[in-house]
């Protein structure tokens, strides 16, 4: 079918304690392995940390342009997973955030989101992301 068919759900957490082991204080320029992603701000007090967002994966701006949105704790922002985004450095706490990838398979059938190539696909039964 059309449509959103399949998610994948995770929290995200940066700590500006350094010393902490495996802990990332923000996350550098990516696109996500989705059509649409859901990022709710599920807290701790934290200083920065902002969200950016600048060009589409596939329609590069000829003068780029970054967007910066602040986070409210119990909120979110939805945002096509295409779009080039990343999380400034916390200076500052901790944060949590709670993320959900949706996806199509009619949209990710044609084309592979990620290497951009025709899939080739593999019979199988029951339900799968």
């Amino acid at each position: 079918g059309k449509g959103l068919d399949s998610h994948r759900s995770f929290i995200v957490s940066y700590d500006a304690d350094s010393g902490k082991q495996h802990k990332d204080t923000g996350l550098s320029s990516h696109y996500d392995n989705a059509e649409v992603t859901l990022n709710v701000s599920l807290g701790n007090e934290f200083v920065d940390g902002q969200l950016f967002f600048g060009d589409m994966k596939h329609i590069p701006m000829e003068t780029p342009t970054v967007y910066i949105y602040n986070h409210v704790i119990g909120r979110g922002v939805i945002h096509r997973g295409q779009h080039i985004h990343g999380a400034i450095d916390i200076c500052e706490g901790e944060r949590y955030n709670l993320i959900v990838w949706m996806r199509s398979s009619s949209v990710r059938n044609i084309r592979c989101p990620r290497c951009g190539e025709n899939p080739k696909l593999l019979p199988f039964e029951g339900y799968g992301d």
